[in-house]
């Protein structure tokens, strides 16, 4: 991955195995300005899982199961494990003090909207917001809730998003908002398999599908919490990668697209790190995530 790291600080298409030439020095040269991008230039590998886990230090079935839900997202590689505390069970003697001001409570409630439900659990791990589980059966229940997230979406155009420390780039064959030719674009619309676990597939539609460019800064370091009070009084309750906060980048329609990033990575506070993800819409699917 340092290559495709170098050819996209140069600015090149990144990516790519249908245009780029080097030099007797490794370095690109002879990019053919007029290069139309097709399923030939990416490369086949397993991206990014973004796994997103909602839990509440005042839930009695959290402290339990949240450390076997750690040690399953990350155990394997290209899994990103991002924690939101919530306030869902503030009201049981103990505030949660990582939910009074983070983005938990919203995204879980996208989630559950956007689903069609009227219920709201903790444990809740999300996959690429598309599967969803408790957890609380332990690894094997967070493996089969990723391995259906990859295969719950089918897009029928490819998309790539890297990061540099000052920009997001988004490499992608999809049809832009102003594309032209005889490409057929695609939509992607969400039905509920047998098994309840929301689907994405391709429909024909006017256009490429508007995602949100969205950015979650993190604390890098875990933290073991003791609660005071409440039904968990004494317990403690493992946070890992806690989100702070979720920064809307811009909106991608397909196409190639650069962004600046909201903070560059250099500016970031120590101890903090930040992932940046293409969604569709509040509680929608997630169909690229890099970490910045």
């Amino acid at each position: 991955m340092s290559f495709l790291r170098r050819l996209f600080r140069r600015k090149k298409p990144a990516p790519l195995v249908c245009s780029i030439t080097l030099d007797d020095n490794g370095n690109p040269v002879g990019d053919d300005p007029n290069h139309q991008h097709t399923g030939a230039c990416f490369v086949d590998f397993e991206p990014l899982a973004l796994v997103e886990l909602f839990q509440s230090q005042g839930c009695v079935s959290c402290p339990p199961a949240v450390p076997s839900i750690i040690k399953a997202a990350t155990e394997r590689p290209n899994r990103l494990l991002l924690t939101y505390n919530v306030t869902l069970f503030d009201h049981l003697g103990w505030k949660d003090t990582l939910a009074s001001n983070g983005p938990g409570d919203q995204r879980q409630r996208a989630y559950v909207k956007r689903w069609g439900r009227n219920t709201l659990f903790t444990p809740q791990v999300v996959v690429n917001g598309l599967a969803d589980a408790s957890g609380a059966k332990g690894a094997g229940e967070v493996h089969e809730t990723v391995d259906r997230a990859r295969s719950g979406i089918q897009l029928p155009w490819h998309v790539y998003l890297d990061a540099n420390d000052t920009e997001l780039r988004i490499d992608s064959d999809a049809p832009g908002q102003h594309s032209h030719g005889h490409s057929h674009s695609h939509t992607t619309t969400e039905t509920e398999s047998t098994d309840g676990v929301p689907t994405t597939a391709a429909a024909a539609a006017p256009s490429t599908p508007v995602y949100d460019i969205l950015v979650a800064t993190y604390r890098s370091s875990d933290q073991n919490i003791k609660i005071g009070k409440g039904p968990n009084k004494g317990k403690k309750l493992p946070h890992h990668n806690a989100v702070i906060d979720i920064t809307k980048a811009g909106q991608w329609q397909g196409g190639d697209l650069t962004v600046p990033l909201p903070v560059p990575k250099s500016a970031m506070h120590h101890g903090t790190e930040a992932v940046a993800f293409l969604q569709e819409g509040p509680g929608g699917p997630i169909i690229a995530a890099a970490k910045i």
